[in-house]
């Protein structure tokens, strides 16, 4: 599938032929349905980070997180020896574009 959108992508191609194992068409896949498949969406990275901050914090209600276009944003009031690692956790999670830290001192 990521070979398929890699392929679509830097083609230049809106849909690909899909074929069976003899080569017959069996239908057509647009460039649009292959990365959608491959990229989640920011709720989905937003479920994740929050339990990340679970993990990670103990109050994890002192940090908001929000989430646009991949790009992770954190605010709140956070003891500062925990936040690199938290900031690095989530900056490792997949399809995270950035994260902004607009934490505070605790």
């Amino acid at each position: 599938m990521a070979d398929a959108a890699w392929t679509a992508a830097h083609g230049r191609l809106n849909r690909l032929p899909v074929t069976g194992h003899h080569g017959r068409l069996v239908g057509v896949v647009s460039r649009h349905d292959l990365l959608s498949a491959l990229i989640r969406d920011d709720a989905e990275i937003l479920a994740e980070v929050e339990s990340l901050v679970g993990r990670h914090l103990p109050d994890p209600r002192a940090v908001e997180v929000t989430v646009e276009n991949g790009v992770v944003t954190m605010a709140g009031k956070v003891d500062k020896a925990l936040v690199p690692g938290l900031l690095a956790s989530v900056r490792s999670i997949d399809d995270v574009v950035g994260v902004i830290d607009d934490t505070e001192a605790d």
